[in-house]
């Protein structure tokens, strides 16, 4: 009688340690360190780049290189740096040659930028309704090399969704926007509703998106 007692209490000390084995086997690896930064370049700070929302995002070389940083970098760097300064930015290479900065160095006054800890963020700017028209100075991609930005010549910056673009987009070419975005120190930025070759296009476009029919327009009064 006692061994059938403590055969049940065996088993269950059996099981619970060959979960535990399993439990410990079932721990997830621990993450990979990130790459470390494999690109450097230097020139001088031609202007800044914003999001819609008007938040720092990017900057632009004079030799027309596209520097891009995440939100814990734009405090960081409108500190570290000024328009017309030298600077040095170290980080990653993409594709389309645009460089993701880890660190950004005044080459000047010495001063680093890097990504700090998230502080509060700044207060949203009201979005207004918006076009832009010009030449591609520049085009943005994203993670899947699909085209989703372009730089006009006269220095606006125009996001959109992959899908908005009708076809391969190049330097050179004409384009325009209608959509909803902020206008301030730091240029023009647009989260594009619709795009095109000229407004009319672009108009077109994003009444497409809605659903909502273009406004027609008024006839010409008849002659009495």
């Amino acid at each position: 009688m006692p061994l059938r007692t403590h055969v049940p209490a065996l088993l269950l000390a059996a099981t619970l340690v060959s979960v535990g084995c399993q439990s410990a086997r079932a721990a997830p690896p621990t993450p990979p360190a990130p790459p470390a930064p494999s690109a450097v370049a230097e020139g001088v700070l031609q202007r800044y780049l914003s999001t819609p929302y008007g938040e720092l995002n990017g900057l632009r070389l004079r030799d027309g290189r596209i520097v891009l940083f995440g939100p814990p970098m734009a405090q960081s760097v409108r500190a570290a740096a000024t328009v017309g300064d030298a600077i040095r930015v170290i980080g990653h290479s993409a594709p389309d040659g645009v460089l993701h900065a880890v660190v950004v160095l005044n080459l000047t006054s010495g001063r680093r930028a890097s990504e700090q800890p998230p502080g509060a963020p700044p207060a949203p700017r009201a979005l207004q309704r918006l076009t832009a028209a010009g030449t591609i100075d520049a085009v943005l991609h994203g993670p899947r090399g699909e085209a989703n930005g372009v730089l006009l010549t006269d220095g606006a910056l125009i996001y959109f969704r992959p899908e908005l673009a009708s076809g391969p987009l190049s330097t050179g070419q004409p384009f325009a926007a209608i959509g909803i975005g902020t206008s301030g120190p730091h240029g023009l930025s647009i989260e594009a509703l619709g795009v095109g070759a000229d407004l009319a296009d672009a108009r077109q476009a994003a009444s497409a998106a809605s659903g909502i029919p273009p406004q027609p327009k008024e006839p010409p009064p008849h002659a009495h």
